[in-house]
């Protein structure tokens, strides 16, 4: 009986160990492209400073430009993609950042939209007038264009060299 229950807890130790590695913000690394739409008519802006993407994603710039609106789009809380671009743009996690957005809630400001998927993420952005957002890089295909990239925790204007797996 003890021996069962000692194999039982190495296992759960196993297991958490595994699960703590991968949301525990594990060794991982991605090369993200911040999106916009690659059809004119929805796209409102073409390239973008580097420090202006963390003002988009806290809210603290809601306009393009010519004054149409920005509809920035998140991957969930858990996903790896979001984990990343969160740390690196807007230098914490997303559980980290409850308390800034419910303090904004009181004034009318909503935190960015989570979609599910890179595709859903594709679609929105692809559709939605000022909406912005951001994949994996090699999630890239014609309806949406890279205006900044993420890499080894850093944001570049410049296309980093990065591979994709088959």
């Amino acid at each position: 009986m003890r021996l069962r229950i000692k194999n039982s807890l190495a296992a759960l130790c196993v297991l958490y160990a595994g699960i703590y590695a991968h949301t525990g913000f594990a060794e991982e690394t991605h090369t993200l492209a911040v999106i916009v739409s690659s059809n004119p008519q929805v796209a409102v802006v073409q390239q973008l400073a580097t420090h202006e993407l963390s003002l988009i994603y806290w809210c603290k710039k809601q306009y393009w430009q010519d004054g149409v609106r920005i509809h920035p789009v998140n991957l969930h809380a858990e996903h790896i993609l979001r984990l990343t671009f969160s740390k690196t743009v807007l230098g914490n996690l997303p559980n980290e950042q409850a308390d800034y957005w419910n303090g904004l809630y009181f004034h009318g400001i909503n935190p960015p939209n989570s979609l599910q998927s890179q595709e859903a993420i594709m679609r929105y952005v692809s559709t939605t007038k000022g909406a912005i957002g951001y994949i994996d890089a090699c999630k890239l295909d014609e309806r949406v264009k890279p205006v900044l990239w993420i890499s080894n925790n850093s944001i570049s204007a410049s296309k980093p060299a990065f591979s994709c797996a088959p």
